[in-house]
């Protein structure tokens, strides 16, 4: 901690003090935003651990129904009916604001299923595997928007704490020091002058006091001179 250097004036202690009243209120709504911040973070790794979880049960589902498809209809088989499907789905991407961080969205848009063969050509284990592999891809995007998101707001908590020991720990103690000396000195410069009012108003009281050498009479005067008689 140490002062900042600037001359001891009563402008500079305004300018100090509204800089401290800045700086402590940026300080308490910087607390206020990593709070939020922890409290998000917070919620979002709780979803993430379930939306792993969760995406790991439909991955080992979609691969396992996979597996079943092969075994029934031969690799081949299989290859030539996933050439000819066509799927139309969207993935679209938003953002929304949490304290003050862009955070992305994704959107994933399931559409209809299109196939050259015919859906009477393919059984009941292939239409399954398509389900299941699109409700993994749907698993997917979430997760990869709250892991996304975890590290934006990770990100945005650390310069936010940053700035909150910066404000803490430097800012804040230098101006209360600085606007201490500029009071000290303040007060000082004022006993000076004060005591200097009161010295020459004594100087002047005494100087009042003391008569003036032309009301002082000298000796032998008012007699009559020599040769007057």
């Amino acid at each position: 901690m140490s002062r900042l250097n600037v001359a001891p004036t009563k402008s500079n202690q305004l300018i100090l003090k509204r800089s401290l009243q800045i700086a402590t209120g940026g300080f308490t709504l910087l607390e206020q935003k990593r709070e939020i911040l922890v409290m998000e973070l917070m919620r979002l790794l709780d979803r993430v651990k379930q939306v792993q979880a969760e995406l790991a049960v439909r991955r080992q589902k979609a691969y396992a129904t996979l597996r079943q498809a092969l075994a029934y209809n031969g690799y081949h088989h299989l290859r030539n009916i996933a050439g000819g499907i066509h799927y139309d789905h969207q993935i679209k991407t938003s953002t929304r604001i949490t304290a003050g961080v862009r955070i992305p969205t994704i959107t994933i848009r399931q559409g209809q299923f299109q196939s050259q063969f015919g859906f009477a050509s393919t059984d009941s284990l292939v239409d399954q595997t398509m389900v299941d592999f699109l409700d993994l891809l749907e698993t997917a995007g979430r997760l990869a928007e709250l892991e996304s998101s975890v590290w934006l707001l990770a990100r945005e908590l650390k310069k936010t704490q940053r700035r909150v020991n910066a404000l803490e720990q430097i800012f804040i103690p230098n101006y209360k020091d600085t606007l201490r000396y500029i009071a000290e000195a303040l007060e000082s410069k004022e006993l000076d002058s004060f005591f200097t009012m009161k010295m020459v108003k004594k100087k002047l009281a005494k100087a009042d006091e003391e008569p003036s050498d032309d009301a002082v009479e000298t000796p032998g005067a008012g007699l009559p001179q020599a040769g007057t008689l």
